[in-house]
């Protein structure tokens, strides 16, 4: 009778065990790659502001894809190497035009919150007026499904404009 016992838990602790992995292998290690950035301009402080969120595992793959070595941005924190190396990313990666000329995008840093990784970029002395164009591929290669939500706020005044791979240029009329 024990034994029959016996093989009843363990029986059940098995089929347990085998639901689990089931149940488990459906559910995707993402179910989304997304990233936002905000852009923000005020004209009485001549500032251009950009602040990119991306999930710190997406851009990590990339980089080290990139440099065909694994990257961990979190101990590699404030790293001149690993600094250099996102900001040639990200200038290659996310451009902003106005009014017809390219800006100079200046790296600034970078901070770690949770699970995500804020890059923070921005244009000395913005002097310009017109039509704003962006061109936001971060993350494009590595993921076909990705797409970069943009906010823009120019003294005060917002847009949005979401882009799915492979759209790659958003532009606003202020």
């Amino acid at each position: 009778m024990a034994n029959l016992l016996n093989f009843k838990k363990i029986k059940a602790i098995f089929l347990s065990i085998i639901l689990i992995l089931l149940f488990n292998s459906f559910i995707p290690l993402h179910k989304y790659y997304l990233s936002l950035t905000e852009v923000t301009i005020n004209s009485k402080k001549n500032t251009l502001d950009v602040s990119s969120k991306l999930f710190i595992d997406d851009l990590e793959s990339e980089l080290g894809k990139i440099e065909n070595k694994k990257i961990d941005l979190s101990i590699a924190l404030k790293s001149k190497e690993v600094e250099q190396l996102l900001f040639n990313y990200l200038n290659k990666n996310f451009k902003i035009n106005v009014g017809g000329k390219l800006q100079k995008l200046e790296y600034v840093g970078y901070e770690i919150e949770n699970d995500a990784i804020w890059c923070y970029l921005e244009v000395g002395h913005f002097k310009e007026k017109g039509t704003i164009s962006i061109l936001n591929t971060l993350l494009y290669e590595r993921f076909p499904e990705q797409s970069n939500l943009i906010n823009i706020t120019w003294d005060g005044v917002s847009k949005t404009a979401k882009l799915s791979n492979p759209d790659k240029l958003a532009e606003f009329i202020f």
